[in-house]
């Protein structure tokens, strides 16, 4: 699959940098819902099952019969691939760290992925190295690091052990943006993979349920979590349609940026919806993850 070029000078290639916001805003908000269903008794790995098998099968109805891809084996093995490594793996770590980190600093794990996209981009040759990219990325990430340096009180000794587990997330999207490209159905369109994807997810989550036997509990699942579940479908289906026309007309290191718009976004749902006190030292980071958005895409000014 080929990916265009896009930069901030071109008014014709606004859409990319639209669809990043819109997805990136949508991310964001999903968390804050699932701190929400979480307290009210639902387990982390039963939420990311229901959300993604809702969102999935929002979308097939959606596309009626004429849109629906084929169960060829190399259409079955992308829905479970890239559904593992960009739905079901990160969803469910992240909705089990959100109560204990909250929904701000979960949300800063979005924008991790874009340095190791970047670097497996290079090794698989899908991207030349450009030092103002690699310095936007970097810049970036010192933003993260910024906010979640504990001189900013952004994590402490209890959260640390929770941060860790979910370092796991920006791995497994990283994987999950380069795996995407590289190995899109021939043909397919985005309409067509982001139903596939998110059943995929949804089928690995519900054999996760039966391993762990949580499956059993799903009756018990009270009238307020249905509630959420339902509006947690259908951003989801919104989410995953944007995404995948996202990851159609730009580069995996493009759309991983998606955390650099998930970030600030997500601090101030934690704000607004849980009261989370963030300290200015935090809001100094996010102005250096935007910076260094900037910087990432600006050299295509000139290219």
């Amino acid at each position: 699959m080929k990916t265009q070029e896009i930069s901030f000078s071109s008014s014709t290639d606004l859409l990319p940098y639209v669809l990043l916001i819109v997805v990136g805003c949508l991310v964001a908000l999903m968390l804050p819902l699932a701190n929400l269903a979480l307290a009210e008794g639902i387990s982390p790995l039963q939420y990311a099952f229901w959300q993604t098998l809702g969102g999935g099968m929002l979308l097939l109805v959606q596309n009626g019969r004429q849109e629906q891809a084929s169960l060829s084996r190399v259409n079955v093995r992308y829905f479970l691939v890239s559904g593992l490594t960009a739905v079901a793996l990160p969803n469910a770590i992240a909705f089990a760290v959100v109560t204990e980190i909250g929904a701000g600093l979960t949300a800063t794990l979005y924008a991790l992925p874009a340095i190791l996209t970047y670097a497996l981009s290079i090794a698989l040759k899908m991207e030349r190295f450009q030092l103002l990219r690699v310095l936007g990325i970097f810049v970036g990430v010192l933003g993260c690091i910024q906010i979640l340096s504990p001189k900013t009180n952004g994590i402490d000794s209890a959260t640390l052990p929770w941060l860790l587990i979910g370092l796991l997330v920006p791995f497994s999207l990283a994987i999950g943006n380069v795996y995407r490209s590289i190995a899109w159905p021939e043909g397919a369109t985005p309409m067509q993979l982001a139903p596939g994807m998110l059943l995929g997810a949804a089928l690995l989550l519900g054999l996760g349920l039966v391993i762990t036997g949580d499956f059993r509990e799903v009756q018990h699942l009270q009238s307020k979590i249905i509630a959420i579940v339902a509006l947690q479908s259908v951003l989801t289906a919104l989410t995953y349609r944007a995404f995948f026309e996202l990851q159609k007309r730009t580069s995996p290191v493009f759309i991983s940026q998606i955390g650099f718009v998930v970030t600030p976004v997500g601090l101030m749902l934690g704000v607004l919806f849980f009261d989370e006190r963030i300290h200015l030292g935090v809001w100094l980071g996010v102005g250096i993850l935007l910076l260094g958005l900037y910087l990432t895409n600006y050299r295509k000014q000139s290219s």
